[in-house]
């Protein structure tokens, strides 16, 4: 197969960082007929739509020659290499897919792309009673306040997100957008902990629900951790903004599945939880990526985040409300609602109430769950402990939350040994993670110095001391040498050579007069 250039096509270009992971890839499976993906997308993503047409629009050469040979073999499939623009306006498609949003639909071969002639440009080849899937990152989101400036890149050379006055500022904008475009949205979500390889999707009735709230809170603390330099974790914040109504206008990105008129799809889940071992995006932001062929290097270097979600690993969860609860798909019962053990023991801890967290811990440790981590368990309404992940051992759970304290500033109050002494187990006594954000290089920084002043002191009391005692040591010289030199002292001393004298002699006498034995 060769890619058919449109024109506007970037001849040494490759981008990095497709959208991706199994969210996006469920999304994808919902389409249906003659399809349009825009946009640099990961293959698994494409592997996962169903239909038997799909039209692949990249912009990059070496994206597209690759595309085109992975697909050689499989007939339906057609990659095109150009910006957006260059796509011809024809109403030819069932569904459009750019997941990846649209900033990365343009390029350098033509002028640039506003957010609202994009949308434009997608609905101009989508057919009545088509669908749209479409995401849109958030300037303001998480991960953009909590990324640690970056030099420019060579990606870099369009506007900044931020002055295209036609882009939504959340996702009830969004909507509205698309109302206006004529499309009526069927459900959208708010996405942590990154806009192209997102672990939680969660629509606004959702986020709304406190029934819900300890199984997201579990789901966004342990999402995992974009990579690239971060000026703290965002985790621990993202779990604060969820119990503030905050989660859905700080998201790094929005996700909607909008139809125009006449379209009657299948629903979409309410929420969707990453399986566990998934891998969030690469890059906090959108740094300047530099120019790569697809066949340099993995396109994806992420951290290995801990278990993201409920569920047995490698399983996406989906839930969806019913009269009865939030029913998985493929169950018959709903999921357990509670509150995440993480953030119950927490609140203890602060408050310094010693019977309660014992209680707690133990419930924890001598129960079933004792392997599971605290940020992977609910506590239900009777006191009752609902893992969400496999464990991985009492000890390294009581580890985690150790080092959960510490990053609390609860340590000094509530030790490891402490923790120990009250469930009866030792803390994993592996050493802490090298610290990955600035806030940890920081604090550790400041521990460092401060135990170095203290050993300092130390050091300089030992030496103080030592040299007072040799002082005082030579000075009872001095004075022992001039009583030696007295008429008295010399008398003494003299008494006294000859006392030991008199004792060694003695000494001798008795033992020649022991008989023998």
């Amino acid at each position: 197969m060769t890619a058919l250039l449109l024109g506007g096509e970037m001849p040494h270009w490759s981008d990095r960082d497709p959208a991706g992971g199994p969210v996006l890839r469920r999304l994808a499976a919902s389409a249906r007929g003659h399809t349009l993906i825009v946009g640099p997308h990961e293959p698994e993503l494409i592997d996962a739509v169903p239909a038997r047409q799909i039209t692949v629009l990249v912009r990059g050469v070496p994206d597209a020659e690759a595309l085109a040979t992975r697909y050689a073999d499989r007939p339906g499939v057609e990659v095109c290499c150009g910006s957006l623009p260059k796509l011809a306006a024809v109403p030819a498609y069932d569904t459009v897919i750019a997941l990846d949003g649209l900033d990365r639909a343009g390029s350098t071969e033509t002028g640039d792309l506003t957010w609202a002639a994009g949308l434009a440009l997608l609905l101009a080849v989508l057919r009545p009673g088509g669908r749209l899937l479409l995401g849109c990152a958030n300037p303001a989101g998480l991960h953009r306040l909590y990324a640690a400036a970056t030099e420019p890149g060579d990606a870099d050379w369009a506007s900044p997100a931020d002055d295209d006055p036609t882009r939504p500022v959340g996702l009830d904008d969004l909507r509205e957008r698309l109302r206006a475009a004529g499309l009526t949205p069927a459900q959208g979500y708010a996405a942590h902990p990154s806009p192209r390889n997102p672990a939680v999707l969660v629509s606004d009735a959702a986020l709304a629900d406190p029934e819900l709230a300890g199984l997201l809170t579990s789901a966004l603390r342990r999402s995992g951790r974009p990579s690239g330099p971060l000026l703290a974790d965002p985790r621990p914040l993202a779990a604060a903004l969820l119990r503030h109504r905050l989660a859905s206008a700080l998201a790094p990105a929005w996700f909607v599945a909008a139809a125009r008129p006449g379209h009657h799809p299948t629903p979409l889940p309410d929420v969707l939880l990453a399986p566990v071992g998934d891998k969030p995006e690469t890059p906090p932001a959108e740094p300047g990526d530099k120019p790569q062929t697809p066949s340099a290097e993995p396109r994806n270097k992420p951290e290995t985040p801990s278990a993201p979600t409920g569920g047995e690993p490698g399983t996406l969860l989906a839930l969806r409300r019913t009269a009865r609860g939030w029913l998985p798909e493929g169950a018959d019962e709903p999921l357990p609602t509670g509150r995440c053990l993480h953030d119950v023991l927490l609140t203890v801890a602060r408050r310094g109430d010693l019977p309660e967290l014992r209680a707690l811990l133990t419930a924890w440790q001598s129960g079933d769950a004792a392997g599971v981590a605290a940020d992977a368990i609910l506590v239900t309404a009777d006191g009752g402990l609902h893992p969400l992940a496999a464990p991985t051992g009492p000890e390294a759970a009581l580890s985690r939350f150790a080092g959960a304290l510490h990053d609390e500033n609860l340590a000094d109050r509530w030790p490891a040994g402490l923790l120990a002494a009250m469930t009866g187990r030792d803390p994993d006594p592996a050493p802490r993670p090298v610290p990955a954000t600035f806030r940890g290089l920081s604090a550790a920084h400041d521990r460092l110095a401060r135990e170095l002043s203290e050993a300092r002191a130390q050091i300089e009391w030992y030496e103080q001391s030592a040299a007072t005692m040799r002082a005082e040591l030579s000075r009872a010289h001095r004075i022992i040498a001039v009583l030696r030199a007295t008429t008295p002292g010399r008398a003494a001393t003299a008494v006294l050579g000859g006392m030991r004298g008199g004792k060694r002699l003695a000494r001798t006498v008795l033992t020649r007069l022991r008989p023998n034995s």
